[in-house]
């Protein structure tokens, strides 16, 4: 090879021939820095200078950057994990509230607001040991918690990724509920602590509402089938069992409630409450195909035994007879238990139900013979649905019945009835309806939710995630509410409950026109609804994960959460005298980082507690708002830019080839959608979210703002510069610009051009040289070089435009700044290329293969090229079995030979040049794609 020395393993050495190399670009356009480190690091692996296990040492240095950097954004966000100082801003605010009176404060503290709700999103890219790690290090950092983010980011992590499944989901999702449910307990005894000191006589008649926990881990069925039904009752009934045990230890730790006979009774009732349920889940923690299990786990729930609590009002009447006779301090304590019960209820956390409309239409289509996809979204549909669930008696249901269902929907409905009768009769759950485009089919969910006797306690919520929902989402609830069955249940719930969904959103047309999207249809909705006069409050749950490209905003809490909930729509919904509840999620691995200690999770919950407590700013001068011809154009051609890139075949091309492998195994749900669309459509958010940042172009947050409005660039500039609104969502942008990086991209295409492989196979001896022109071969008609080249094409011309925008913008940092803060990432991609190219030079030395096997060498190297370098590994053992002396018949012969007693009869040659190398190299490519999503914060 022509590289005769060796490209030293450093960071700043890296970074110096990064640099020197994107000099060069003056004389040569066509230099790409990252190609050239990838090439120089490949050129010594080949030559035996520089090996595998080193480039891997050198990507850990990285990962280790990566992630401390990481960690130092996730503690200033965190009050420097500092939950004293967090809660002493709450403190500051409450007490501010007080000097306005005992009713004003008690009208601001028990007036629910919303809360937070856990999701079982796929982030759970990193394992939970690297995660706790991680988290030590925010919490308290020195050389000590430092080592061990290296010691496990040098672990073999692929064993973890292979076996996450949704037990152990369920599992990391309680501990982060413990860790809420004590932050809440200390927001109760904020509120408790400043009104006894300002309200002395007439604090005990608070009764504060804290801001609720739910979780849908367990209990969502949006695109699984993996699911039983069984199983979301038995995560139910241990819920509950560990909940009523920890009420019990709660009560029993009070000082003096071991004093007063009821609490005592109480305490004793909870423990035999809380043992009875675990025996429960224990049954119906069996194979319940088997009708005998069926039945006994059946009877022993619902024969309700005088020792099961099914109602929490069994806990708070107790307490309110005694909270007004105890001491203070018991008292206070005694409040503050009654409002996490009222919270809680009898489980660790609300639960929230998720299914696809589809799950629903089919149940209309098929056991109703109503039609509801019609264009004018089913008016005829609606009004018969309307007049089913008005007419609607509920029915009578079993564990049976629950048994022998086969609608998905139905059964849904049918596990909701039972959970109410025979778990927690006074807990709300809420119905979310996934890509909710026509309100007949929410209709046909409050049918099916009176007809099983549910609709007192269920709250129906359309999620509006897709394109189509984005833009009809507004008219979709005007024509719910026009309805009298429909606004008669939502009188009779005092809210009405929606979902808006930022990743799929950002997904189809692109995160700011997204964020803008979400914005007009939370006001549309508060407007219609706030017209009904209904008096009735507005539920809106913002679902969001933690990466700019799924709607999180990369900076502080309240931040995030105005960005989320706009201050502009919270005026307006005041103004029309509309009382918004708002909620959030925190999602997967990467959300429940906030909740993994108690110090994180109190930081959290008071920076969210802080929130609601708060008033919006005024926006009624933000230009944004009145500017909205120059607004609405510029969204316009933002959604239509993205949306022309969601169809282009080249982008389709660029996710779906070898990009694909980059991706690690996240979370138990398949990263595709099963049946329906194809290409990006199919893959689900993080999915395409994480193959983006795996290719260093976070396009769907980054790209189109320079192609939209090119003509009013200049009025465009001043409305950045004036509105804080504008000046935001461009800001999201230049951070995920920041992190885009076109000569990663270009980098790709260069591994997959075939005339690489040809110019690289002249360098080399000539008995290596045709393991070069092997990949040749196999890259030869392969368009993957030609699709990516493409689409840096249109990405290099559009943010070459917006580089050009920022450059006229009041705090943009300049381009020299944001290609240094990208040399750490150029870095890994190197490696990671130099990595890839190797292991197709490896593949292409194979023997060939005996036709028994029914494969080639070409197929393995296509498996290699798909980056599919695990099952390529396994495949090869199978093929070419390691020799084993000690397994050979032959070992007992006495007689001399040549060669029956030794290895060669197996193919360690193959083991030691070939297939150990490669499975060095896919542990290495494992960790790098976990390294690079550190930049981006998250996984997706």
């Amino acid at each position: 090879m022509t590289n005769a020395t060796e490209t030293p393993l450093t960071l700043a050495a890296a970074q110096d021939f990064l640099r020197a190399q994107s000099a060069r670009i003056a004389v040569d356009p066509m230099t790409n820095s990252v190609f050239a480190l990838a090439q120089s690091l490949f050129q010594d692996v080949e030559a035996g200078r520089t090996s595998i296990s080193e480039l891997s040492r050198f990507a850990g240095d990285l990962h280790l950057t990566l992630i401390s950097e990481r960690a130092d954004r996730f503690r200033e966000q965190h009050y420097d994990a500092d939950a004293k100082a967090a809660w002493t801003d709450v403190r500051g605010m409450l007490e501010v509230l007080a000097e306005e009176g005992f009713d004003a404060f008690k009208a601001s503290v028990e007036q629910n607001t919303g809360g937070i709700v856990f999701t079982a999103h796929p982030t759970f890219a990193l394992s939970r040991a690297l995660r706790q790690a991680f988290t030590a290090h925010v919490t308290r950092p020195n050389k000590s918690t430092r080592a061990a983010l290296l010691k496990h980011i040098r672990e073999d992590s692929r064993e973890w990724n292979k076996d996450i499944n949704l037990n152990g989901e369920h599992d990391e999702v309680q501990d982060a509920l413990l860790n809420a449910a004590g932050a809440q307990q200390v927001y109760a005894s904020v509120i408790l602590d400043v009104a006894r000191k300002a309200f002395p006589d007439q604090w005990r008649e608070l009764r504060p509402f804290l801001p609720t926990l739910a979780s849908w881990v367990g209990y969502d069925l949006d695109g699984r089938t993996d699911i039983h039904w069984s199983q979301s009752l038995t995560f139910r009934l241990r819920e509950k069992a560990d909940q009523l045990a920890r009420y019990g230890e709660r009560l029993e730790t009070m000082s003096g409630s071991a004093k007063i006979a009821a609490l005592a009774r109480l305490i004793v009732r909870l423990r035999g409450a809380a043992k009875e349920t675990a025996g429960d889940a224990k049954l119906f923690d069996q194979d319940l195909t088997d009708p005998e299990k069926l039945v006994a786990a059946a009877n022993a729930l619902s024969n309700h035994s005088k020792r099961m609590i099914i109602d929490a009002t069994e806990i708070t009447t107790v307490l309110d007879g005694v909270i007004p006779e105890a001491d203070d301090a018991l008292a206070a304590s005694l409040i503050a238990f009654r409002a996490e019960v009222e919270s809680l209820q009898l489980g660790t956390a609300r639960i929230h139900l998720r299914v696809n409309a589809a799950q629903v239409r089919t149940v209309i289509n098929r056991d109703l013979g109503l039609e509801t996809e019609d264009r004018q979204l089913g008016r005829l549909a609606l009004a018969q649905l309307s007049q089913k669930a008005r007419n609607s008696k509920p029915v009578d249901v079993n564990f049976a019945d629950l048994f022998l269902e086969q609608s998905t929907a139905r059964r849904q409905f049918m596990m909701c009835a039972q959970i109410l009768k025979h778990i927690d009769s006074g807990s709300v759950i809420r119905f979310l309806i996934a890509e909710s485009e026509n309100p007949a089919t929410v209709m046909g969910a409050l049918y099916l939710a009176r007809q099983y006797g549910v609709a007192d306690k269920l709250d129906i919520s359309p999620l509006f995630e897709t394109p189509e929902a984005l833009e009809t989402g507004g008219r979709f609830i005007e024509r719910l509410l026009e309805e009298p069955e429909f606004l008669r249940y939502v009188k009779e719930r005092g809210y009405l409950s929606i979902q808006l969904g930022f990743s799929d959103a950002g997904r189809f047309i692109g995160q700011v026109a997204a964020d803008m999207a979400i914005e007009r249809i939370h006001n549309l909705i508060a407007r219609a609804l706030a017209a009904k006069k209904a008096d009735v409050a507005l539920l809106i749950f913002n679902t969001h994960g933690e990466s700019m490209g799924r709607g999180a905003w990369p900076g502080t809490f309240g931040q995030r959460f105005d960005h989320a909930l706009t201050p502009w729509t919270r005026n307006g919904a005041a103004a029309r005298n509309l009382p918004l509840m708002h909620e959030v999620s925190f999602q997967g691995g990467d959300g429940f980082l906030h909740f993994a200690n108690p110090v994180m999770a109190e930081t959290t919950y008071a920076a969210w507690c802080r929130r609601s407590l708060s008033l919006p700013p005024d926006t009624s001068k933000d230009p944004f708002y009145t500017r909205t011809d120059l607004v609405w154009d510029f969204y316009r051609s933002l959604r239509a830019w993205h949306e022309r890139l969601f169809v282009n075949p080249d982008y389709g091309r660029l996710l779906g080839d070898f990009a694909a492998g980059l991706v690690v195994k996240a979370g138990s749900r398949q990263k595709r959608r099963t049946g329906g669309p194809t290409g990006p459509r199919a893959l689900r958010a993080i999915s395409h979210n994480a193959t983006l940042q795996q290719l260093g172009i976070p396009a769907n947050t980054a790209a189109g703002i320079g192609s939209s409005l090119q003509r009013e660039n200049d009025r465009l500039v001043e409305l950045i510069n004036t509105s804080p609104r504008m000046h935001a969502l461009i800001l999201l942008a230049l951070n995920a610009r920041v992190l885009t990086s076109l000569p990663a991209l270009r980098a790709y295409a260069n591994v997959f051009d075939p005339s690489v492989w040809i110019a690289n196979s002249r360098m080399v001896d000539p008995e290596r040289a045709g393991a070069y022109r092997a990949v040749y071969y196999g890259l030869r008609d392969d368009e993957t070089a030609i699709s990516i080249n493409r689409i840096a094409n249109l990405l290099s011309i559009d943010l070459g435009r917006f580089d050009r925008l920022l450059a006229q913008l009041d705090d943009a940092p300049s381009p020299e700044e944001r290609h240094e803060g990208r040399l750490d990432l150029h870095a890994l991609h190197a490696i990671r290329q130099a990595l890839m190219m190797h292991a197709f030079v490896l593949v292409g030395q194979l023997p060939r293969i005996s036709e028994r096997h029914d494969t080639n060498t070409r197929d393995l190297l296509r498996m290699v090229l798909d980056m599919r370098i695990s099952d390529a590994v396994d495949m090869l053992v199978k093929i070419f079995p390691r020799g084993r002396d000690e397994d050979t018949p032959f070992k007992e012969l006495t007689e001399a030979g040549s060669e029956a007693k030794s290895n060669a009869y197996g193919y360690d040659r193959i083991h030691r040049n070939i297939i150990g190398p490669l499975g060095e190299i896919d542990r290495a490519l494992h960790g790098i794609s976990l390294a690079i999503t550190h930049a981006y914060r998250a996984f997706g």
